[in-house]
């Protein structure tokens, strides 16, 4: 069930009149408000009590070693707030003690008013509540509300006799010390002061405990209407809805974070900040934003369990009741005997491979090229299928080509797809690539497939077309860079050869392959003769390439202008980038400068 989030609320609609505790007006502006003349001007009640709610607020304090000021004393009659600002303040004006000081005639209403609150008020202005006030004056709801079994706390209270306040924990944790409060702030503080005075009457009216409880009710009596009617509804339907679309939205993401490697059944708040499904969310509200925090996942505690580890706030999604019993069920002696099966054994298999070919690791960073990764088999099965399935492994000698298993101490079952249950035929790619290479530089096919063989990359991203699905935008990925090392390695026999040719150096294709590969504006070329599928921008990049180089052991330099073919432009550029290391000619490194810099410049 969802947190009691109301689809209106309450709040004070009366006067808020704001100031500070040294200026002129201040003392004026608080008796015209609240003041015993003013009440009984107002009832004609001149044998009842004036009754005034009284709150504080000051800057959180971090941690033992940090004790901040009072910054702000706020004090609500029936229809006007005052908020006085102290900040700054050392001592409290004789006006603001008399009145804290004053008797029985005065009650202060106050809310969890304990040795706390008193220490405050004498670090903050060295005024001691002990020795100073009156004692029978000040009213304490919390220990009504206690005395009665209701629980303690404005909201709470407010919960219990079913009025809808809005208590936002982000706001009365926010800086009060700021150089001006925010509307947010001054809501908070009128909200505070108004609803500890008007749940008072509330909790008295349950049941009077004592003579001086019902005389207190008789004179909460008197102002009782005009309580209700400085009451003001607002709409929340917004925020309503905003929050239980975040609920589902947020559960969803916890389920997927907590199941994901190395998470050990939880994640945080970073992590689910970070989800996209979350992230497209909390952009989606309009009005009424709902934030992400701990305050919103303990609101609903219902579905999520909070907790720390390592000093990190944590949470994972709580079960509910029937979950637990399923989960906790397992299979019986029948369904042993089924799974035993070779037919159940290949079904089971066969669901396993479709849940992994469709899990999507959270907030994984995007990779050009596949790797598969370890996954936690609870991230895909449930728990009775995880129990069916590590029977399954247990029994079966046989080994299963597409799926990998191992065992970590954290994440339990792990599981890895080899083989995709629809990846392309990666022997039919090898003898493609193969084919190619021989056709390029002359070469037999079986010495082809011996070089790339050798290639370590190659070979890498050959083994991962297993693990992608046909004609997927990650096997094309993949195709392309098969393309590429194709192409390094007959630019790199033509290489070799033109070298030994031209400039008298024995250079072997492996060594002319090496030294291509670190050339970046080489590798840059490649990509984009690998990508482009335009003949205009084809044509273009070669008409911008003119590549010099200067020949081993001579002082002239030879100017090889591009032909029509990319093949001709890649393999000059290899043999400058090369000559240029080999020869280490000032020159030949100059024109190489000034090659690139025409090649980014599209000249």
């Amino acid at each position: 069930m969802a947190p009691p989030v109301p689809s209106e609320f309450v709040t004070f609609g009366g006067r808020v009149v704001e100031c500070g505790v040294s200026d002129d007006a201040t003392q004026k502006t608080f008796e015209n408000a609240i003041s015993k003349s003013r009440f009984q001007t107002v009832f004609a009640a001149h044998d009842r009590p004036l009754m005034v709610g009284l709150d504080f607020e000051w800057k959180p304090d971090k941690g033992v070693s940090e004790n901040n000021p009072i910054a702000v004393m706020q004090f609500a009659c029936w229809d006007t707030v005052v908020i006085i600002r102290t900040l700054g303040c050392s001592e409290l004006p004789g006006w603001l003690q008399s009145f804290l000081e004053s008797g029985d005639d005065v009650i202060k209403v106050v809310a969890s008013f304990d040795s706390a609150d008193k220490a405050k008020l004498a670090m903050s202005f060295g005024w001691d509540f002990d020795s100073r006030s009156v004692k029978a004056s000040y009213w304490d709801i919390a220990e009504l509300a206690g005395a009665r079994s209701i629980p303690h706390g404005l909201f709470k209270m407010a919960q219990h006799f079913e009025i809808p306040i809005q208590k936002l924990k982000s706001v009365g944790t926010s800086n009060w010390a700021r150089a001006s409060l925010s509307p947010e702030q001054r809501a908070y503080a009128a909200d505070d002061a108004f609803f500890q005075l008007y749940l008072l009457g509330k909790l008295l009216a349950v049941g009077p405990a004592s003579s001086a409880e019902a005389k207190l009710l008789e004179a909460w009596q008197v102002i009782s209407q005009s309580l209700e009617g400085s009451i003001k509804t607002v709409d929340n339907s917004a925020y309503q809805a905003n929050f239980l679309a975040l609920r589902e939205v947020v559960r969803n993401a916890v389920d997927i974070l907590s199941n994901a490697l190395g998470s050990g059944g939880c994640t945080n708040l970073n992590e689910i900040l970070k989800y996209s499904a979350v992230k497209k969310a909390v952009a989606a509200q309009k009005q009424s934003p709902v934030h992400i925090n701990a305050h919103f996942l303990r609101q609903n505690a219902d579905i999520f369990v909070i907790f720390f580890r390592d000093g990190q706030l944590r949470v994972r999604t709580r079960l509910i009741e029937s979950d637990a019993l399923q989960a906790n069920e397992h299979v019986n002696e029948e369904g042993e005997e089924e799974v035993a099966e070779a037919g159940e054994v290949g079904t089971l298999i066969s669901q396993v491979e479709e849940l992994l070919a469709a899990y999507k690791a959270p907030n994984a960073k995007k990779q050009r090229v596949p790797e598969p990764c370890w996954i936690p088999a609870r991230a895909v099965l449930s728990k009775p299928q995880c129990a069916r399935l590590e029977l399954c492994l247990s029994r079966c000698t046989a080994t299963f080509e597409s799926i990998e298993t191992c065992y970590d101490a954290e994440d339990g079952l792990l599981l890895r797809l080899v083989r995709h249950p629809r990846a392309p035929d990666d022997m039919e790619y090898m003898e493609r690539s193969a084919q190619g290479l021989a056709d390029a530089v002359q070469i037999g096919a079986e010495e082809a497939r011996r070089r790339l063989g050798s290639d370590d990359k190659f070979m890498q991203f050959w083994s991962l077309l297993r693990t992608v699905e046909m004609n997927s935008p990650e096997e094309r990925s993949i195709a392309t860079s098969l393309r590429a090392r194709v192409r390094i390695h007959a630019d790199a026999h033509r290489l070799a050869g033109r070298i030994s040719m031209d400039a008298n150096v024995d250079v072997s294709w492996q060594d002319a392959k090496v030294k291509l590969e670190q050339v970046k504006w080489y590798r840059q070329v490649l990509a984009w003769s690998l990508e482009c599928s335009g003949q205009g921008y084809r044509n273009r990049c070669i008409s911008a390439i003119c590549c010099h180089s200067a020949l081993a052991g001579g002082g002239e330099s030879t100017v090889y202008t591009v032909s029509s073919e990319m093949q001709d432009c890649l393999t000059s550029i290899a043999k400058a980038a090369v000559l240029a290391d080999l020869a280490m000619g000032v020159a030949a490194r100059k024109h190489l400068i000034l090659n690139k810099e025409r090649l980014r410049k599209g000249q």
